[in-house]
């Protein structure tokens, strides 16, 4: 039975269903602390029998193995979500979009940098208005969720972003810990622009912050997909796992 998250003992559902498993466990930890008390949030939380599913928008993610597929298919139809990442493969009906693979690096552990890019400079509170504009110009409903959803997480201390800015002050690159929960840092949004591509930025920003957390003692984790597999094991990340991301059938195909 698909259920909103509110009471007591649906927290404690959710939590120990994300428990124990990365990505979710600091995606859906975060949601579950700033959103299972707000009938307003951008994204909204449901226990599924043993699993947890949050839904934002079009898209959901879901940890662990719901006993009735058939009502979610019905329930993620009615609610109108279109893509779902989960680490179980959905029945017949959904659709696999692309693969996403899981890497790490464990609290304690520190990946080698290269020396800083030459002319920029590390700004640890970007604007992050101007990151989502950056991110999302083509998808208005997607920039307005990011912003409000990254704003409220870094308010509260479940994000930190960075970037860094060229001499005219442009941000030219940013990545971002924008799910910081139950001991796990999940990174996402590393972006440079364009013209400054291929040039080391990205390379030296990424792990330059996930040096940071682990050194904090945050496990460090992200999703990346095929063609960045290499990038990232170059630059020294463990790989830990995969998961998929599906998009619903429509009826009738």
């Amino acid at each position: 039975m698909v259920q909103a998250v509110s009471t007591s003992g649906q927290k404690q559902a959710f939590a120990a269903a994300i428990a124990g498993r990365p990505y979710f466990q600091a995606l859906l930890g975060r949601d579950l602390a700033l959103w299972a008390d707000n009938p307003g949030a951008p994204t909204r939380l449901f226990t599924v029998d043993r699993a947890a599913l949050a839904v934002g928008g079009t898209t959901a993610q879901l940890c662990g193995e719901p006993g009735d597929w058939e009502e979610l298919d019905s329930f993620l139809r009615f609610v109108g979500v279109q893509a779902l990442t989960t680490s179980r493969v959905p029945p017949a009906g959904w659709l696999l979009r692309r693969n996403l693979f899981l890497y790490g690096l464990p609290a304690g552990r520190v990946l080698p940098t290269l020396p800083p890019p030459s002319g920029l400079t590390l700004d640890r509170a970007p604007s992050v208005s101007t990151i989502a504009q950056e991110l999302f110009s083509d998808r208005p409903e997607r920039r307005d969720h990011f912003y409000s959803e990254t704003c409220t997480a870094l308010a509260h201390g479940f994000a930190r972003v960075v970037a860094l800015r060229d001499p005219e002050g442009r941000m030219v690159s940013t990545v971002g810990a924008y799910a910081m929960a139950n001991g796990e840092a999940y990174l996402a949004m590393g972006e440079t622009i364009a013209p400054l591509r291929g040039r080391g930025i990205g390379g030296w920003l990424i792990p330059t912050l996930a040096n940071e957390l682990a050194g904090e003692g945050w496990n460090v984790t992200f999703l990346c997909e095929e063609s960045r597999r290499h990038f990232y094991e170059r630059l020294g990340f463990a790989p830990m796992g995969q998961y998929g991301q599906y998009e619903m059938k429509t009826t009738g195909i």
